[in-house]
């Protein structure tokens, strides 16, 4: 065959492999890379479709993604290095490696014992628990708050603690008059640096994070009434109701997944327990005392 003939055939071959490999890559593409390792796309979907049902949907969310992808580079990067340097030829890392092998078999195959019904639990179930436990789903009441702060430790001394106590005493005053200016009030006196920046903006605060004292004071208040001073561990607070929420309850639409999912994790340990249990009865270990004493002076 002609020589020329030959070499044209060779390129074109190539030719096509190159394009071959190119759709390849169209079709399972690089969704990471870490130095020379690379992740694609169908190696992450094997990851999320090898999980439980309730977890690939959390799984799925734009976040979860980017976080498994530089896990998982992370991982076969360690791995790629690890092996380099033969530490999967060690004795006993091979032997810890065959013990996670069938540990992974063991606690896949136990899970798949243990799994409910996919009918459960069901709405009257979660319902049930709902209702029954309203108090746990109880979201306290919430304050968007603004304050000016005035520092006065308990141990300080005299003088300086009356010199704390008259300025905030002042500046609560100056806040609770007509048409004040509290952002700049907060800005020019506060001495909490990080809020006293942001004009005393502090946010949405629960009513659960706040000390007793301050918590039964931002409830007397309206929106955007201003409040005290009031003295706590650290000093006086004057404070500016921006915004509340009344305490409430958790709807059901909101708490549905959450039940339904500690329902099926509670009732699969049921399910593993029960077999457990069955399986020991049915076959009873027994344990060669004699030799486990010889095992004990083994050094």
């Amino acid at each position: 065959m002609n020589v020329r003939i030959i070499g044209w055939l060779l390129l074109s071959l190539l030719y096509i492999g190159s394009v071959c490999a190119q759709q390849g890559s169209a079709e399972d593409p690089v969704v990471g890379k870490m130095g020379s390792v690379e992740i694609k796309a169908s190696e992450i979907r094997r990851i999320i479709d090898a999980q439980p049902p309730e977890l690939r949907k959390q799984m799925t969310s734009a976040g979860e993604l980017d976080r498994l992808i530089r896990n998982e580079l992370l991982r076969q990067s360690l791995l790629m290095e690890a092996k380099s340097k033969g530490w999967d030829k060690k004795a006993d890392v091979a032997l810890m490696m065959e013990r996670a092998k069938d540990q992974a078999l063991l606690q896949l195959y136990v899970n798949n014992l243990a799994r409910p019904p996919a009918e459960y639990p069901t709405e009257d179930e979660i319902r049930r628990v709902y209702d029954a436990n309203k108090a746990a789903l109880a979201v306290p009441a919430q304050f968007n708050v603004a304050q000016i702060f005035i520092s006065s430790p308990e141990n300080a001394d005299r003088a300086t603690a009356a010199a704390a106590q008259r300025k905030a005493m002042e500046l609560a005053v100056k806040a609770k008059a007509s048409g004040a200016d509290f952002a700049k009030l907060a800005r020019d006196n506060s001495e909490h640096a990080d809020s006293a920046a942001k004009g005393g903006e502090m946010g949405w605060i629960s009513a659960a994070q706040l000390s007793p004292e301050v918590r039964s004071a931002l409830e007397k208040l309206d929106k955007g009434e201003v409040g005290g001073p009031i003295r706590t561990s650290s000093g006086w607070n004057i404070f500016k109701v921006q915004d509340k929420k009344a305490s409430s309850t958790r709807p059901l639409s909101e708490a549905h997944d959450s039940i339904a999912n500690q329902l099926r994790a509670h009732r699969a340990q049921e399910i593993e327990r029960s077999y457990i249990e069955a399986l020991i009865s049915r076959t009873q270990p027994s344990v060669n005392q004699a030799e486990v004493a010889k095992l004990q002076n083994v050094k």
